[in-house]
């Protein structure tokens, strides 16, 4: 592989790159690849900025939760400079912005550009005027790209249905990679008083938190030994945000424990039980999976992305989406289980993650892909020429 092939990531936020995607560069960089990752600068940057190999160049018109044509122009024009300057061989876009504007921006130029569709979000589960307008937005911008990748197939079967993306244009990837030496089992421990629920996720209504603390009211009123944590963030000027404010009341009701906000949630993991995300919809959720690597249970809801990582029964269960009384019977269902039942649930888990998910299979994917998708535009240039 030659080390002059240059490979541009672009997201919306730095967070994202240093979470999901590190690995991967870094792998590609030992490959002789040199990095370009394009995003807002946040604090997680610096974790990264300065790895030989890899150039950090900050987007400051990158609006991520705002709608406005003047920003979203701004994005596309800076987008454009950063291209021509830099010239790279191949662009991953991430996120809907990034995959819009940064399309448009590499077609302008003639770059090739994958658009890596790693969830639909809040624009497809809100109103029905943000969906028409992002729908017809991805129609127009997506053709352009060498391809669209997805990380389940409900997401892949929208897109082509809606004739949003030609089919045989489109590549499912699965997921984005779980480090399974960080992530190391931790079965279920016989003798335990009390069974720990653990969910991960951003404090946005749409993760399903509300649900999670209902179905945790219905355990308590039924007398179980049992114990709901919540690590994550909170997701300000987000649409469906839950406030700090709320958590906090919910902590002092001793509905859950809030246990803040890490970069290091294996720890967490280890002390859990069961890994809950009782999520609207999903791309392909890494704390299920990083569950799963730990030998945890998992219980979700049985939506998009969430469905690629369950197989019910065996590593876990699937609930009915908003549905908290679901959720709750499902949690019962798994707390009643013997212990070597449990225990079997978490091996079950661990043992799919790494015949499908980890580090080492995702990146070996991305460099076959990337091998395919440099040699046909070198092919296409010299037949140009």
């Amino acid at each position: 592989m030659s080390s002059k092939q240059s490979i541009a990531f672009v997201a919306n936020t730095s967070w994202s790159i240093y979470k999901f995607r590190l690995y991967l560069i870094k792998k590609l960089i030992d490959h002789g690849f040199t990095i370009h990752v394009l995003a807002p600068r946040d604090q997680h940057t610096a974790l990264f900025e300065h790895i030989p190999g890899l150039t950090f160049i900050e987007l400051t018109k990158f609006r991520g939760k705002s709608i406005s044509p003047l920003y979203d122009f701004q994005l596309f024009r800076e987008l454009l400079g950063h291209y021509r300057r830099i010239r790279p061989d191949l662009i991953f876009h991430y996120t809907i912005k990034a995959n819009i504007f940064g399309s448009l921006a590499a077609a302008r130029m003639g770059a090739p550009a994958v658009g890596v569709i790693t969830g639909l979000g809040y624009a497809f589960s809100g109103n029905t005027l943000l969906q028409a307008s992002v729908k017809t937005l991805y129609r127009r911008v997506l053709q352009k790209n060498a391809e669209t990748w997805f990380l389940n197939t409900d997401d892949q079967r929208i897109f082509t249905k809606e004739q949003l993306v030609r089919k045989e244009k489109t590549f499912l990837l699965p997921g984005e990679g779980v480090d399974t030496e960080t992530f190391y089992p931790s079965p279920y421990e016989p003798g335990k008083k009390t069974v720990t629920f653990l969910l991960i996720a951003r404090i946005i209504r749409h993760k399903g938190i509300y649900e999670f603390i209902r179905a945790a009211e219905l355990l308590t009123q039924r007398g179980l030994a049992v114990r709901f944590q919540l690590l994550g963030f909170f997701d300000e000027g987000n649409p469906v945000a839950i406030s700090r404010l709320q958590v906090e009341e919910w902590a002092r009701q001793n509905n859950i424990d809030y246990l803040g906000h890490t970069d290091d949630v294996a720890p967490f993991i280890e002390q859990a039980d069961c890994i809950v995300l009782p999520s609207y919809r999903e791309g392909l959720p890494l704390s299920l999976l990083e569950g799963a690597s730990m030998c945890k249970a998992l219980i979700a809801t049985d939506t998009a992305g969430c469905r690629e990582v369950i197989r019910e029964g065996v590593n876990g269960y699937l609930c009915r989406k908003k549905d908290g009384a679901d959720l709750a019977d499902k949690m019962e269902k798994y707390y009643r289980l013997s212990p070597a039942e449990k225990r079997q649930m978490g091996i079950e888990g661990r043992s799919r993650v790494l015949k499908y998910f980890t580090n080492e299979i995702i990146t070996g994917i991305y460099l076959d892909k990337i091998n395919q998708l440099t040699s046909a535009q070198t092919t296409n240039v010299n037949i140009v020429s």
